[in-house]
């Protein structure tokens, strides 16, 4: 079936920017229901730059839709987060318990709305067209930040990563056509 048949239903592709700033963040491992494994970082931040898919339905004068990243790549400062972990049941990472280790943005990510421990985000969104070339869009951006170790620590865990949410409120304009 081609797409020409389905005017109000669009797919395309697209580039996004993104940048993640926190105060006081606690990171964890994709294992963290079998441990009690945490980064905790006194600050964090990333920024990145990812190749996106979308698609959305148009009704009247409304976009409905969604879009994800597909494949990214994200930098930032070195940060020490502190390897809190008991001692209960010591594992590879022992020397490194209630220490400082070095960990950075995990450089390369794929998929990260279905593979975990990937840097990346996802978006949904209502947008009203004011005009033919201006919009207005609210819409909510589901993310994961990721630092990885060069030190693998309990579990061969290298990747310690946190999910978040944001509400946005912006203003839509295509750069083209």
């Amino acid at each position: 079936m081609s797409l020409t048949n389905f005017p109000y239903f669009r797919v395309g592709w697209g580039v996004r920017a993104w940048g993640y700033y926190a105060g006081r963040t606690n990171l964890v491992p994709k294992s963290s229901a079998f441990s009690d494994d945490t980064l905790k970082y006194g600050r964090l931040s990333a920024n990145g730059a990812s190749f996106l898919f979308g698609a959305n339905f148009r009704l009247w004068k409304f976009d409905i839709g969604a879009n994800t990243d597909i494949v990214g790549f994200a930098f930032g400062v070195k940060r020490h987060g502190l390897y809190d972990k008991s001692k209960l049941f010591e594992g590879e990472g022992a020397p490194y318990y209630n220490s400082y280790v070095p960990s950075n943005p995990s450089a390369f990510n794929v998929l990260p709305l279905v593979i975990d421990k990937q840097n990346g985000q996802s978006e949904v969104y209502i947008r009203y067209w004011i005009t033919d070339r201006i919009g207005l869009k609210l819409a909510y951006v589901h993310g994961r930040i990721t630092y990885s170790t060069s030190e693998k620590l309990d579990n061969g865990q290298r990747r310690f990563s946190k999910t978040y949410g944001v509400p946005s409120a912006s203003i839509s304009f295509p750069l083209y056509n």
